[in-house]
């Protein structure tokens, strides 16, 4: 039997033997366990109450009779932001981006019903979900396994007979890790075949149609920053003279990394880019509407522009002699400049979205859980531009709506006619339901490219560090 398997053999006997490793185990499976049964659950149930109220917003539309198709504008309708598949495993930024919104003419509504504004202030540090429990607790079992891997050897006197007897320290590190990775594997292995299962069978692929990939590539990067752990681990131990000092530098590296870090680079990141009040900005709107992104344009003289532009360009006399309902035209050319006062505003608010998390990808060079952090809501579509996708999609189809309702106006009416005119069913079906589906996975990853460059770095030096440690280190006592 070839040397490394025999020292791998022997770390996991060892290992079995620790009670508190094992009862840690226990802990994490069960809540990995309990963590993915929950948010299967939600997942199913929101996903059911969601499509059946998105039909009965959309039943309401097309029964809501004969009226103006201004009035229908007004009378809009609701859309719902479904749920991932893979947010039962990394509930992201679900819990604060809303599930529902309202269209209707002239104004671009936010989202509604926060999860978040249900819960305490404790939700900022995270809701109980599996990737929560990998990420932060799987980190503390390897610590606890790994902290006395080579102190241990030497406190007893085996590692020198261990040298004496040829084994080299290469085979001896890489048998640790080997070791600590199966157990690892092991642990985690229902799991993931948990998640697969669930994920497959609870897949509504209209809404993400590739979710074996994403499930493939979320593995990838939980195995790399295990991987990660249990090398830096047995690294730390291997140049310790103590347990006691191995273990009090792997927890204090655990509590920076996986606690205080990501808090503090979340607080720099709002105190340097700040968001303005929902006051503030819904003002700067308004104003901007009423009197153009000039501040020289109001909209009387926006109005007046158009009709001189369309008396000039149709040879008319009047409005009333246009070969359509100048109203109609006059509401569409509103909303169009309208669509330009929101994206000029929504725009800035996006901009500073970008700023905040490049901040934090930046820092993901030095803290790998901020790669994984960022990567997994990624891979999950929970993330920041996932999100900002699902509201692009929403205000085109809030556009097209209201576009749908001026033209009939403008094409069916006459100047002048409001309540004389209604539109019925035959118009309301022309605006398709609404359906949305989450962009394609390497879309995603270009927003991305520095926590993938984190992780390689991290692999490089880790690797480079536990190869130089064994070709120097020597059997100093034992």
């Amino acid at each position: 039997m070839p040397p490394l398997i025999i020292v791998a053999k022997k770390e996991i006997k060892i290992a079995l033997r620790e009670k508190l490793a094992v009862a840690l185990a226990v802990i994490i499976m069960l809540l990995l366990g309990v963590a993915l049964y929950a948010g299967f659950l939600s997942y199913q149930q929101q996903h059911v109450v969601i499509t059946q109220t998105q039909a009965e917003k959309r039943q309401e539309w097309l029964n809501q009779g004969d009226k103006h198709p201004h009035i229908a504008a007004h009378y809009g309708t609701f859309v719902f932001k479904p749920k991932t598949v893979l947010s039962l495993f990394d509930f992201g930024l679900d819990a604060y981006t809303g599930t529902s919104i309202y269209l209707e003419a002239h104004h671009q509504h936010e989202f509604m019903f926060r999860p978040a504004q249900d819960h305490s202030s404790m939700i900022r540090f995270g809701e109980l979900s599996a990737a929560l429990v990998i990420k932060i607790l799987v980190p503390l079992l390897i610590i606890f396994l790994t902290f006395a891997s080579y102190t241990k050897e030497r406190e007893s006197g085996t590692l020198s007979l261990l040298i004496s007897q040829g084994i080299s320290f290469r085979t001896l590190t890489w048998g640790k890790i080997l070791a600590y990775s199966t157990l690892l594997l092991v642990i985690l292995l229902p799991f993931l075949i948990g998640l697969l299962i669930l994920s497959i069978f609870g897949s509504h692929q209209q809404t993400m149609p590739d979710v074996t990939t994403r499930i493939v590539l979320l593995a990838l990067i939980y195995a790399v920053y295990l991987f990660l752990f249990i090398a830096f681990s047995v690294w730390v131990s291997l140049h310790s003279s103590t347990g006691r000092n191995a273990l009090l530098i792997l927890l204090s590296s655990w509590i920076f990394l996986t606690i205080l870090m990501p808090k503090t680079v979340a607080n720099l990141s709002e105190n340097f880019y700040d968001l303005p009040s929902i006051r503030e900005f819904k003002a700067a709107i308004e104003k901007d509407k009423a009197y153009g992104l000039d501040g020289k344009t109001p909209r009387s003289v926006r109005i007046e522009n158009l009709e001189k532009e369309l008396l000039s360009k149709y040879e008319v006399d009047s409005v009333q002699q246009l070969p359509f309902n100048f109203e109609g035209v006059m509401m569409q050319r509103g909303e169009e400049y309208s669509h330009k006062v929101y994206d000029h505003h929504f725009g800035k608010i996006k901009e500073i979205f970008f700023r905040q998390n490049r901040l934090s990808s930046l820092a993901s060079l030095i803290n790998p859980f901020l790669s994984v952090q960022n990567l997994s809501m990624a891979f999950s579509g929970t993330d920041t531009y996932t999100f900002l996708h699902f509201e692009e999609t929403v205000e085109t189809y809030r556009r097209e709506m209201i576009r749908k309702m001026n033209n009939d106006m403008a094409e069916n009416s006459k100047y002048g006619e409001f309540f004389e005119y209604a539109a019925g069913s035959e118009l309301w079906h022309q605006l398709e339901d609404f359906s949305y589906q989450t962009p394609p996975i390497w879309k995603s990853l270009k927003y991305y490219y520095l926590e993938f460059v984190s992780l390689l770095l991290w692999m490089v030096l880790i690797l480079f560090l536990i190869n130089y440690s064994n070709r120097k280190t020597k059997p100093l006592y034992g």
